[in-house]
């Protein structure tokens, strides 16, 4: 029997792990958007609700929740949309025959990165709210973690579950982590 004898190079490496960040890249982008069409179901559906907590009387909160609800969806939209052009660059520029072979790495380099970071933080986002939050937002820049809550206030207890969870999922010393409130953002 003949056995197909397969050598992985490392232009063959470079290409999978691309490919392998495109791909998740990809499921990440499918999810934010049925995670968006949900979203916006629940909006249409508690517009009415709304306008019944306002009539009742308690439009204050009503409004209230509203716009932290907003920030958050604005928030990822805008960071999902900013994603995907710098997405769109990294691949123009390793794409282009004409890039040296510094600046292809860099780029390659860079849009792994950008995969691991748009992991990281949909997988803390996702843990945080498995905890009893509304909701959390998180981003990365320069080494550090921001995260932002919603909600008014945090006890000690929660914090320290909230840090807990970033350092396990990024090893960022807690130095480098900021959490703050969706009221104080």
């Amino acid at each position: 029997m003949n056995r197909i004898k397969f050598k992985l190079t490392s232009k063959g490496l470079i290409a999978l792990v691309v490919l392998s960040a495109l791909l998740v890249g990809a499921i990440f982008v499918n999810v934010a958007l049925k995670n968006k069409e949900k979203q916006n179901a629940l909006n249409e559906e508690s517009r009415g609700e709304e306008q019944v907590l306002e009539a009742s009387g308690d439009g204050d909160k009503a409004v209230s929740a509203r716009v932290y609800e907003d920030y958050f969806t604005g928030f990822r939209n805008e960071r999902s949309e900013l994603r995907a052009k710098e997405i769109e660059y990294l691949r123009l520029i390793i794409n282009d025959s004409g890039t040296d072979a510094e600046t292809l790495q860099n780029a390659q380099v860079r849009l792994i990165e950008l995969v691991e970071n748009m992991e990281r933080e949909f997988s803390i986002e996702s843990m945080i709210r498995s905890k009893g939050f509304l909701d959390a937002a998180v981003t990365f820049r320069n080494d550090a973690v921001s995260v932002v809550i919603n909600g008014d206030s945090l006890t000690n207890e929660e914090v320290a579950r909230i840090l807990d969870i970033v350092r396990t999922e990024t090893g960022a010393p807690t130095s480098r982590i900021r959490i703050s409130l969706s009221g104080t953002v």
